[in-house]
């Protein structure tokens, strides 16, 4: 297996090489770069004979992968001969090929039972962050010294791959062993070509495009960031080849008596992952699993906080985790290159993350970003399929999820376009006051009010006014906090289904006769 995963990190490493060699080329009106690509060719092939003796058909990801390869020498052909975009040469190479290799490191690397969770989720964070260095290699050289109109474009995409790095880095400085993360922790404070790069990506992230694009020639850009590509494979190899080695910052619980988290066969668990155990167990998507059922899960699971304003996943990248909130809020939302977004939906506590993206091994539609402090659990999406294959009740809870969400957004986009403003703010308030379990007649807006209007599809202003509408009917706000003096006075926006969540459904004290259908 380890043999397989350091052949994979290979392939992966001369195939980003290859995409950052055909874009360096297709950019230039010359063939003063096709020797080196050609020469690249012959790597790439060679590393594919290699894997032909590998067993990887176990992966879901493998047929997708294997059909992708029988179409690189005929985009090779496309690209020699300068009858294919930099953007789609880029797709192909990303896309069918090295997003799909990843996965099936990921696949491998989780049935081997040997390996560390720890070291997975290092290995797979470290290999997404490689990755868009490697994306910011190839896209870099179609940006510096750039004439045409695309600049802008290209400028918006770099800043996003630069915000997708700093994301995949924290996470897998927080997984990775003391070994690796001084590894890193000393590259970026005394190597010349980490220190290069980091001035750059910070004058990307200040809005300074043109200075870099002027100042930066495409070759000089390909030969930095393949420096620190070749350093950061270094890494990788390092970190897959101490898969099964233990991490003492996991801990194996013994089966005693005393304990309540007794794990059969002394399985890990993160420390993190054992303090949030009870409320996890309690979860309706675990409902009918046994204890060691659901420890077995987890073995593969982490927690990961998130602070304010953090991307969690972005729109356009694979599902390779499943999320759930532990704590705090998540946005979903889709967003362009302009900073323009929709808002589906927001999340609390206890509910899933697209969940129906898991089922089709699809990329995620939307992005997610916390709206306040995080703690999620998120676990990897080829483990939850196959114990979804064997475990029915899981199945079906995941399909009893999907539906209520399902119902959910259905109910809220009746509220968007059946709904006058007013009954949408008030529908909001009544959903805030049955999650607080009808406890307080005070309740505190959960974030940002200019949120919640993008959420009810409304302007902030819009919002604002509305609330001091709802003064006549004893609904008071008070800068971030809603005082109720007569809770009953919501009932006139419910609907069904937030009826279903009422204590009052059915009784005398329920005053909505569209709540009794």
């Amino acid at each position: 297996m380890l043999t397989a995963i350091n052949i994979l990190c290979d392939l992966i490493h001369e195939v980003q090489l290859e995409r950052g060699l055909a874009s360096l080329y297709l950019r230039s009106s010359s063939t003063e770069f096709a020797e080196s690509m050609e020469q690249q060719f012959s790597k790439v092939d060679n590393m594919l004979e290699k894997m032909k003796s590998l067993s990887l058909s176990k992966s879901t990801h493998y047929e997708p992968f294997k059909n992708a390869l029988q179409y690189l020498s005929t985009k090779r052909r496309y690209v020699v001969s300068r009858q294919i975009s930099p953007s789609d040469t880029l797709l192909f190479y990303t896309r069918d090929i090295i997003a799909p290799a990843v996965e099936i490191i990921q696949d491998l690397a989780i049935f081997d039972k040997n390996n560390s969770p720890a070291r997975i989720s290092s290995l797979i964070n470290f290999l997404q962050w490689k990755e868009r260095v490697g994306l910011e290699r190839a896209l870099g050289t179609q940006f510096v010294n750039l004439d045409s109109n695309g600049g802008a474009e290209l400028s918006d995409r770099l800043s996003y791959i630069i915000e997708e790095q700093h994301a995949y880095e924290r996470m897998f400085m927080a997984l990775a062993d003391d070994h690796c993360r001084k590894a890193i922790e000393k590259l970026e404070k005394t190597n010349e070509i980490f220190q290069k790069i980091e001035l750059i990506n910070e004058s990307l992230s200040k809005g300074n495009h043109a200075q870099i694009a002027r100042e930066i020639a495409a070759q000089e850009w390909f030969t930095l960031f393949s420096a620190k590509m070749d350093l950061l494979h270094e890494v990788g190899k390092s970190i897959a080849c101490h898969l099964g080695v233990e991490d003492e910052s996991f801990d194996i619980i013994q089966e005693k008596n005393n304990n309540p988290l007794n794990i059969q066969n002394s399985i890990k668990l993160e420390k993190a992952l054992i303090e949030h155990f009870d409320f996890i167990s309690r979860l309706p998507l675990f409902s009918g699993i046994t204890e060691n059922e659901l420890k077995t899960l987890l073995k593969h699971a982490r927690i990961s906080n998130y602070s304010k304003g953090n991307l969690i996943f972005m729109q356009g990248e694979q599902a390779t985790r499943f999320y759930i909130i532990i704590e705090g809020w998540v946005k979903l939302f889709k967003g362009d290159i302009e900073g323009h977004e929709s808002i589906l939906q927001v999340v609390n506590r206890g509910e899933a993350l697209l969940e129906s993206v898991l089922l089709k091994d699809a990329i995620f539609p939307v992005s997610a970003q916390a709206v306040e402090n995080v703690t999620l659990l998120s676990i990897p999406s080829a483990f939850i399929r196959e114990e979804m294959q064997n475990n029915k009740f899981l199945a079906i809870n995941m399909l009893a999820t999907i539906a209520s969400r399902s119902q959910e957004l259905i109910s809220q986009f009746e509220q968007l376009t059946l709904k006058s403003v007013t009954q949408r703010v008030g529908w909001f308030l009544l959903k805030l006051y049955l999650d607080e379990g009808e406890k307080s007649t005070s309740l505190k807006l959960p974030y940002d009010k200019s949120l919640i209007a993008g959420y009810l599809g409304m302007k902030p202003e819009t919002f604002s006014r509305t609330l001091q509408a709802l003064r006549e009917q004893g609904i008071y706000s008070e800068q971030n906090t809603i005082n109720l003096r007569n809770a009953l006075k919501l009932c006139d926006f419910c609907d069904v289904e937030l009826s279903a969540r009422c204590m009052r459904k059915g009784t005398n004290l329920c005053k909505n006769s569209d709540c009794q259908i």
